[in-house]
């Protein structure tokens, strides 16, 4: 008889997806007009915080854009 539970590890973080992840967040962020050699300069934090912050200011603007039509 099957046991009920299957017990499994959970998945390690590799560092290859993370460095995919971070990549992707450079190139979202230079859509927004930041600026490329900067963001090279820039820790993985700093570059996650840049990120949330560029979100809200185009969060507020598209506010402010629908609000005003």
């Amino acid at each position: 008889m099957k046991p009920r539970k299957n017990y499994r590890s959970r998945p390690t973080k590799t560092g290859a997806k993370k460095v995919q992840r971070i990549n992707s967040q450079k190139k979202r962020l230079v859509a927004m007009g930041a600026d490329i050699e900067e963001l090279d300069r820039m820790t993985t934090v700093e570059i996650r915080q840049l990120l949330k912050e560029m979100a809200k200011k185009t969060a507020k603007e598209a506010a402010s854009a629908k609000s005003s039509s």
